[in-house]
């Protein structure tokens, strides 16, 4: 709780907790039980908690009546402690975190989680805290299990209140796995939880636990329409397209390489067959990665403009990738003694950010703006925009149809606002309730429909997209950026939870700074699991991280190149099971393994050594009901592969056979629900039921 003075937070919290009440009142009530605890530490606080008791699960509620000046922030219920060894098997145990993508933590005591001393948090934010780092919650559920049953718990909560869900260490007794509902700070307001929260037992790994899931996520609105349904989504996603990821500053030719960008795109097309989104990163007036002060584009705006036109009247999407969130950048002093000192910069925006920026930013409980990273940092020193302002909504839907309007740019990003999440705010000017609330969810889901009715209204091709999501946003956006082939994410391993989840509702590209130079060692297997799971393909002409300028295509790694151009044409192929479809429980395939090291982007998490199968594998339900089996040999071998699709085609006699999308498809035979497969190196390869 926190405590109001004449209308202002004052810094400071009190943690109350049931152990403090004066008297506790206990009553059955019909399945189950309510507590109601009277007078906390002596305040006119009381709490009533209630919990409904069914045969595999229990259902939690809580209401607080505050009669006091303190203000109801977080309330962590219910009180869900563990003992760090479910059963006789701590090995196989597994705690599942729908961080990002989604993430897999071991037994605390067996595989750390970080080093440290006492407490060790792996708690995170939905839909997202809206900061620097990306420790945003996809879906609001969490898991505890191991080889022979486990325990999930979820918020069957269908509007997104904001939350904190995940395990805290507390060395060694036990593991907190309490959810952390988060409310306004408004003094003396009375909280009912709008939501139950489910507790239940299970079977099974963490596909079970999410096939639970999904019988609440069905009745939510995010799942309100299918992609086959949603008319808003563009063709041009829906039939699948490669996301180039090059520069435009940097280059021999300066400011004119913007009138060879179309010829460049061109030759990436002809040789992947398939449409390329140009994802052109430093477009922007100032530098990589600074607003929101974009305009004019980089390369003056007749070239800009010319630029655009012709990726388009050659079939391509151009996307300025991408527009920095709700950062207001203050002040930048990037220095050449860093590793890149190309990207050397000196911006000082302080004035500019008094003059137009300081009322609509986030304030803490201060007063004080809310300021991030360091001026020597890629994104400078920076503020955000509340999203309850006029400010966030120029910054997002104002930049967006500007660029569409004058440029002919056909697809944006909210970059990162990780997850969907923003700032907490104080500014009592913004019309909002203090801290944070479901406003936040509603301000930025405002943000993106207006983006996108009116961009829409231009062209029909455009198309909207956020750095990573959270379920709250699926219908309001045409596309998400994922990242489910960085492994792992923190933790033991990476899994596709969202997708698994929500596949079928929104589609996604995976990568963005993922090189397709032979310095790339793991290149070919990025391309064939991208293709298993569904997520539009993409890659970059260089390596982000150290080089400048982009390479041509015939100085792309010939066999990441071939696993990319097989990947593109199989999904095209089979994009009515790997656009459109949903993904089905799948498990590995038994094949020899290979041992990765993935390089990606720093987002916070441990880079390791990690085993995969030579053969991916994933079963797909297209709309009519239909399956098919999506495989990628990622291998330098071809290698043989028994393929379990008894398990998924009942009564399946035969399957046929389509290698690469090369249209040639022909047929084995199903011998005791198994099919023998010799798959090719490098190669992507649909098996489909009988039709």
């Amino acid at each position: 709780m926190t405590e109001v003075i004449s209308g202002r937070i004052v810094p400071g919290t009190l943690m109350l907790t049931s152990e403090m009440a004066e008297k506790a009142e206990f009553t059955e009530a019909g399945q189950g039980l309510e507590i109601c605890y009277k007078n906390l530490d002596g305040m006119p606080i009381s709490v009533r908690c209630t919990v409904k008791l069914f045969s595999r699960e229990m259902r939690w509620n809580i209401s607080i009546e505050n009669g006091t000046r303190f203000a109801v922030k977080e309330i962590e219920y219910p009180f869900l402690l563990f003992k760090p060894y479910l059963g006789s098997n701590a090995q196989s145990e597994r705690i599942l975190v729908p961080k990002m993508d989604g993430i897999l933590l071991g037994n605390p005591e067996m595989y750390p989680w970080a080093d440290g001393q006492g407490m060790i948090s792996e708690r995170y934010w939905y839909p997202g805290e809206g900061k620097q780092k990306p420790n945003n919650l996809a879906v609001q559920m969490t898991a505890y299990y191991d080889d022979q049953e486990g325990v999930m718990i979820y918020a069957a909560d269908t509007c997104g209140y904001p939350k904190k869900m995940g395990p805290v260490y507390c060395k060694p007794e036990f593991i907190d796995l309490s959810p952390v509902h988060l409310r306004p700070e408004t003094a003396g307001m009375n909280f009912d939880l709008e939501y139950m929260v489910i507790t239940r037992f299970f079977n099974g790994d963490w596909k079970s636990a999410a096939e639970i899931y999904k019988e609440f996520a069905r009745t939510a609105p995010w799942c309100g329409k299918t992609i086959p349904e949603r008319e808003d989504i563009p063709d041009w996603i829906k039939k699948g397209a490669f996301f180039l990821s090059f520069r435009l500053r940097y280059q021999k030719k300066g400011a004119g390489y913007l009138e060879y960008v179309p010829e460049y795109i061109e030759k990436w097309k002809k040789i992947l067959n398939i449409p390329i989104v140009a994802m052109m990163c430093g477009w922007e007036k100032i530098g990589e990665w600074a607003g929101p002060d974009y305009f004019p584009p980089f390369g003056g705006e007749k070239r800009f403009q010319n630029m655009c036109q012709k990726l388009k009247a050659d079939g391509n999407i151009p996307f300025t990738f991408g527009l920095s969130g709700l950062k207001l950048l203050i002040r930048r002093h990037r220095t050449k003694t860093k590793d890149q000192p190309q990207l050397a910069l000196d911006y000082d925006g302080r004035e500019l950010f008094e003059q137009k920026y300081r009322e609509a930013s986030a304030l803490d409980i201060n007063g004080v703006p809310i300021v991030d990273s360091n001026i020597d940092e890629w994104d400078g020193v920076h503020a955000y925009a509340c999203p309850a302002t006029e400010q966030a909504k120029e910054q997002i839907c104002g930049a967006s149809v500007q660029m569409l309007k004058k440029y002919g740019v056909i697809m944006q990003q909210a970059d990162q606002i990780l997850g969907g999440g923003t700032s907490e705010c104080y500014n009592s000017e913004h019309g909002h309730l203090p801290g944070r609330g479901i406003w936040q969810v509603e301000s930025l889901k405002r943000i993106y429909d207006e983006t996108r009715r009116t961009a829409k209204e231009i062209s029909k091709d455009f198309a909207l997209s956020q750095e990573w999501i959270s379920e709250p946003f699926i219908q309001h956006l045409d596309i998400y950026h994922c990242r489910n082939y960085d492994k792992p994410q923190g933790g033991l391993e990476s899994v596709p939870l969202f997708s698994y989840l929500y596949h079928e509702y929104i589609p996604c590209y995976a990568g963005d700074w993922t090189s397709l130079l032979p310095d790339n060692d793991t290149g070919v297997y990025f391309h064939g699991w991208n293709f298993v799971c569904g997520n539009l393909p993409a890659g970059s002409p260089l390596n982000m991280l150290e080089e400048m300028e982009n390479h041509e295509p015939e100085e792309a790694d010939p066999a990441i190149l071939e696993m990319a151009c097989n990947t593109c044409a199989a999904l095209k192929s089979a994009a009515d099971y790997l656009i459109y479809g949903e993904m089905l429980p799948t498990d590995e395939l038994p094949v020899p393994r290979m041992n990765i090291w993935i390089r990606g982007l720093d987002f916070g998490f441990e880079r390791k050594i990690i085993s995969v199968p030579c053969v991916l594998c994933m079963f797909w339900k297209n709309p009519e009901g239909r399956t098919a089996c999506a495989l990628a040999n990622v291998s330098d071998e071809t290698k043989t592969a028994e393929i379990p699709v008894g398990q998924y085609i009942r009564h399946a006699r035969r399957v046929f056979i389509e290698t690469n999308g090369c249209g040639k498809i022909h047929q084995a035979e199903v011998v005791e629900g198994k099919t023998v497969l010799e798959i090719p190196a490098r190669s992507a390869v649909v098996v489909r039921e009988e039709r």
